[in-house]
């Protein structure tokens, strides 16, 4: 072959050309003979190439699971009302001036984001919905104007670490009878949800660490395969893009079926868990399937092609640049 001639277009022995151009033109090549060629690889390597897709699938189930359970756990925190809350009673029987002295009082905290009145007449109508199979106590209790309630103030506080000064700032507030804060409770759902996560990380490294080794170990063996192949392409001038692109359509093709075959089992699931729980968990809400399996979908692909794609770029390396 003579220097600076392109190579003729090779024949993959099943017709099809890689593509044609004049000598000293770039030459375009034909998409289809590396999806061919893709196609091929994965069947000749098809053990190692299932259980490349098995494990992608199942660490994708992992993040997946996690991912929902989290957003479950959000919305459902979300429905208990904000955590950072204080709520405030007041003594029986204060005028409303004084009560009004007390909101202002209140307000000029330090750490203090919004202040919520809430009257005795107000709370006695929200704890008479609240209860509502128990209206005849209710009717009786208004009857005779006997509201055994008191005036009471919602509290939403921005610092957590600085929530016990601000406590002790309402005790000492002339006409506060009773402060109750929910943030040992906020505390137990935060270590809670840090928990979850921590384990879902890890969970998420093992099985990405196993996936990409499986996916580089498979294109390996179809590279090991191909080795005389490969060396032929390189010795009549093959470009670098020619040579690696089927290995990286299979790695994308391992990713993609790793992703669809995830998807379907996380939303299969979770449709399961829906009807299995569906008359006898109704304090707790669930997220509908259509909130979230478009981006579950999309991010499922991201990955599996984004790790079949770098691994066998990777894979790739060591034998371009012998």
């Amino acid at each position: 072959m003579n220097a600076g001639t392109t190579p003729a277009p090779l024949d993959n022995g099943s017709g099809r050309g890689t593509g044609s151009a004049k000598a000293g033109k770039k030459r375009v090549y034909d998409p289809f003979y590396f999806i061919f060629e893709a196609f091929a690889g994965f069947w000749r390597n098809r053990v190692m190439s299932i259980a490349a897709v098995l494990v992608l699938t199942s660490c994708l189930i992992v993040l997946g699971s996690f991912a929902i359970l989290l957003k479950d756990v959000d919305l459902n925190i979300e429905r208990l009302g904000s955590l950072n809350e204080i709520v405030v009673f007041v003594d029986y029987d204060l005028s409303q001036d004084r009560v009004n002295d007390i909101a202002d009082d209140i307000s000029a905290l330090d750490n203090v984001k919004y202040v919520e009145y809430v009257s005795k007449a107000e709370g006695f109508e929200s704890m008479r919905e609240t209860y509502a199979d128990y209206a005849d106590i209710f009717d009786d209790i208004e009857k005779n104007e006997d509201n055994p309630l008191a005036d009471s103030f919602i509290i939403t506080y921005e610092d957590n670490g600085r929530v016990y000064e601000l406590e002790s700032a309402l005790h000492s507030i002339p006409g506060v009878r009773k402060v109750n804060n929910r943030l040992d409770y906020a505390v137990k759902v935060s270590n809670f949800k840090k928990g979850m996560s921590f384990v879902f990380v890890w969970f998420f490294v093992l099985l990405f660490a196993v996936s990409v080794f499986v996916i580089f170990n498979t294109i390996r063996l179809a590279v090991q395969g191909r080795k005389a192949e490969i060396d032929i392409m390189r010795y009549i001038g093959a470009s670098k893009t020619f040579i690696v692109a089927p290995f990286v359509i299979e790695g994308s093709l391992i990713g993609c079926l790793s992703a669809v075959a995830a998807y379907f089992a996380v939303t299969g699931i979770y449709r399961w868990i829906l009807r299995a729980t569906s008359g006898e968990l109704q304090m707790i809400e669930f997220l509908p399937v259509e909130r979230f399996s478009l981006p579950l979908l999309l991010g499922f692909l991201a990955i599996g092609v984004l790790s079949g794609v770098l691994t066998s770029i990777f894979s790739l390396r060591r034998n371009l640049n012998n």
